[in-house]
């Protein structure tokens, strides 16, 4: 794909402006990761021995954070959730609800002590906050109540679920139509002429 020729927010038809190389980037290196492990995985599933375990509280994080930014009255408002998010909240909750409805490892569970797992936002925001501001897997704990195996393990579920869904569309190379809007863009920008230039997109 030409990094250069094609800016992935455009072509959602909304009005973002993130760059997508790093998803891009993140894309290659699961694929890669999916490929050098099949094969390797063990049938053992449960505790891990010595490994140390504590309540997270969970569902006081995802609380927190519906009423933050989901809602019908959050404390945060449009504006803030897009430059936190670097997308509107219309874009994200697309996005998340067409990964959940991809793939079950999205959808919140009980455990064997009936626990009620993460919630979905809880690991696409994990996932996305990793992604937007390259911050290690580890830190999404002290907002999110997510453990850094985990969010590594959303980032992956996530990047997959994105690229299967939409990558058909999302993900091509721009055709005329794509090329017409594009340029029609730039120019309204300030760039004619200019065609997904990641230097000129704000």
């Amino acid at each position: 794909m030409n990094h250069s020729n094609f800016n992935f927010y455009d072509a959602f038809d909304f009005d973002d402006d993130t760059p997508m190389f790093t998803f891009q980037v993140v894309t290659v290196v699961v694929a890669d990761k999916e490929s050098n492990n099949q094969g390797r995985r063990t049938k053992y599933r449960g505790s891990i021995l010595g490994h140390n375990n504590f309540n997270r509280n969970r569902k006081e994080g995802e609380l927190k954070l519906y009423n933050n930014y989901f809602a019908e009255n959050p404390k945060f408002t449009k504006s803030q959730f897009r430059r936190r998010f670097r997308m509107s909240r219309r874009l994200f909750l697309r996005i998340a609800n067409a990964v959940e409805a991809h793939n079950p490892y999205f959808k919140q569970r009980t455990d064997a002590l009936g626990v009620l797992g993460l919630s979905c936002l809880q690991k696409v925001i994990a996932a996305h906050m990793i992604l937007a501001y390259g911050i290690p897997a580890d830190l999404t704990d002290e907002y999110l109540r997510i453990e850094e195996t985990t969010a590594i393990e959303s980032l992956g579920a996530s990047v997959k679920a994105i690229v299967e869904v939409f990558g058909d569309w999302y993900l091509r190379a721009p055709n005329e139509v794509d090329i017409c809007r594009l340029l029609s863009i730039g120019e309204l920008r300030g760039f004619p002429g200019m065609l997904g230039s990641i230097d000129c997109m704000h």
